[in-house]
């Protein structure tokens, strides 16, 4: 008799690993949706019992070092849900995409949190079979270059073609392929008593004690702020969003008007907003964000600007009730972070973090554990910034706009703020240069001044990048259009791309001439900052696509409504991708602007 198996599925796509382990214990056992937590599912395979492990997805393109602290440990601490170990590691990676250098890296850096040995029980699972057309897998492996061929050779050369569409077809041949890595590691299965395996279980734990004792100690100074509030209610609230780009500002402004008032993008100058909420008064100040990476000195001087000098600001909102600082929650947090957000903070001086209060968006993607856990296992970098804001917190899923209850709490939250606060006004006239003499530069840019690179040259580096991510966004968007919409699409319309055009956008005033970049004198260090600013954007916007099409295809619509649709929000989203890549970098050139055309289909 065969012996009973466990095994983890580890991989970024939570929709195929879901779909796998239904397929395999034949049955919708396991959701689709975003978790944190690892999740053991079990049943009858054949007579065999079999426990699967789901784990919690991480971004395809993003190093280890750009995912949050909570996602690793909870990867790591899979393995101690099947006592006494897993017996395999099934990789799951979708065909019908390209696998990137990008892509191999963050596969070996995200196993390697288990050690090395890991390797040695792990299959990498194709899914998306469809993808082949008339390619063996072999050749697609082949054809997909040597990131792929490195990935499978550290398995043992180990792979499996599952095809998750197709309920009951392959679960045996897939057994077959676990059984024989049993065999391979002499029955033995993954250890877990490994001192660096532990030791993450140990310091989880740890994080889970005092990630309760900060919420406590929260609500009983919510508690104690209560009555005050209750006496001191403003009838009208005056609201400053901040933070950097791509953070869910422009969201954040839709939820707590529960209107599409902005569009998601890139905002370019400071905005005001203002509506009936809960039955007052609302006005809210949405700012132009930084980048993630990079410190205020290689930003370009709109965006430091802009804030200052916006009339918005310094007229309707010179004394606002709350500075609400953006954070999503599904990045990492660490010093670099928090040098960019100190220094911006900086320019309206030291009594600002006493009217600040932070607000993690993207909440859905942690729905199974509490903010505080997040804190908690993030470090230090973003405790100083809870602190610093005096435990003032709170997180919104702005995918679910109708949820009222998050907007309320927030605001019961700024009142409660306001009631142990004096009035704050902003310094409007301080300099950037001011306040950069005042800050001691204690991070990875430290020893790179601006005589060793100039703003220009960043610009440059970035326009390409994004024009070079750009071309890569149309392909996968094609591809994935074609993927999620294929079933209300005819067959003829399978074989049609979308096609994306360039051309310059009707101007009557002349194009800059943009000397060549000198990328030379770019540090290494700071071009890698400006890689991975490059690579959180494309992430975000293929993801936006991919909701977006989701949604689109459970609506109860006809298969020429959907596929009209479909193609309406590519654009309309590649239209926001494109808007956001021009004025991220502030280079006027008209060349470089990618206007999508959608072929015609029949």
């Amino acid at each position: 008799m065969k012996q009973d198996l466990r095994v983890v599925v580890l991989g970024w796509q939570k929709t195929d690993k879901a779909t796998l382990i239904n397929r395999i214990l034949g049955d919708e056992v396991e959701s689709k949706k975003s978790f944190v937590k690892s999740v053991r599912r079990d049943g009858d395979v054949n007579g065999r019992k079999i426990a699967l492990i789901n784990t919690p997805s991480w971004w395809k393109m993003f190093g280890i070092q750009d995912s949050p602290e909570v996602i690793k440990q909870e990867l790591v601490c899979s393995v101690f849900l099947c006592p006494p170990g897993p017996h395999a590691f099934l990789l799951v990676i979708n065909l019908s995409l390209p696998f990137t250098q990008e892509h191999r890296i963050s596969i070996e850096e995200h196993l390697g949190l288990f050690g090395e040995r890991i390797w040695s029980h792990v299959i990498v699972l194709f899914t998306r079979t469809v993808s082949l057309k008339d390619e063996s897998i072999e050749q697609h492996i082949q054809n997909q270059g040597e990131d792929l061929q490195q990935i499978i050779q550290r398995c043992g050369d180990r792979y499996h073609i599952f095809d998750i569409d197709n309920k009951g077809n392959g679960v045996e041949e897939l057994l077959v392929k676990i059984d024989g890595v049993v065999t391979v590691n002499n029955g033995k299965h993954f250890e877990t008593d490994d001192e660096k395996l532990l030791e993450v279980k140990k310091k989880r734990e740890e994080i889970q004690e005092r990630a309760k004792a900060r919420q406590t100690m929260v609500q009983e100074k919510s508690e104690q702020l209560t009555e005050i509030r209750a006496v001191s209610l403003l009838s009208e609230l005056r609201i400053v969003l901040l933070g950097w780009i791509v953070s869910g500002k422009s969201s954040t402004v839709n939820t707590i008007f529960d209107d599409e008032i902005l569009k998601k993008g890139k905002t370019e100058q400071c905005t005001n907003h203002s509506g009936d909420v809960d039955g007052r008064r609302v006005l809210v100040l949405d700012t132009p964000g930084w980048w993630k990476y990079l410190s205020t000195r290689f930003n370009p001087e709109f965006v430091r600007t802009a804030i200052l000098e916006s009339e918005g600001l310094a007229e309707r909102v010179k004394f606002p009730n709350a500075m609400i600082l953006v954070i999503p929650t599904d990045a990492s947090f660490k010093n670099e972070q928090k040098r960019v957000i100190e220094e911006y903070m900086a320019i309206f001086g030291e009594e600002v973090w006493r009217h600040t209060i932070v607000l993690f968006t993207w909440g859905d993607r942690f729905p199974d554990i509490s903010i505080e856990e997040h804190i908690e296992s993030e470090g230090d970098a973003l405790q100083w910034l809870i602190e610093k804001c005096g435990n003032r917190y709170h997180v919104f899923d702005n995918t679910d706009r109708k949820n009222r209850d998050q907007v309320t709490q927030l605001l019961q939250k700024i009142d409660q703020m306001v009631a142990g606060n004096c009035v704050f006004s902003l310094d409007t006239t301080a300099k950037y240069s001011d306040v950069e003499s005042h800050l001691q530069r204690t991070d990875t840019q430290e020893n790179v001044t601006m005589d060793e690179i100039k703003l220009k040259d960043i610009c440059h580096f970035l326009d390409e990048g994004f024009n070079r991510k750009a071309e890569d966004i149309r392909k996968k968007i094609g591809n994935l259009w074609m993927y999620i919409m294929k079933e209300n699409l005819d067959c003829a319309s399978l074989d049609q791309l979308i096609e994306f055009q360039n051309h310059s956008p009707s101007t009557t005033e002349p194009p800059n001439l943009v000397p060549t970049p000198q990328q030379d004198c770019i540090p290494n260090q700071i071009k890698t900052l400006l890689e991975r600013e490059l690579s959180r954007w494309e992430n975000i916007m293929i993801e936006e696509v991919r909701k977006h099409l989701l949604d689109i295809k459970s609506f109860e619509l006809s298969k020429e409504e959907k596929r009209r649709m479909s193609i309406d929000a590519v654009v309309r989203l590649l239209q926001n991708c494109n808007h956001y890549a021009s004025h991220t970098v502030q280079i006027q050139c008209p060349e470089s602007m990618m206007v999508p055309k959608i072929l015609k289909m029949k």
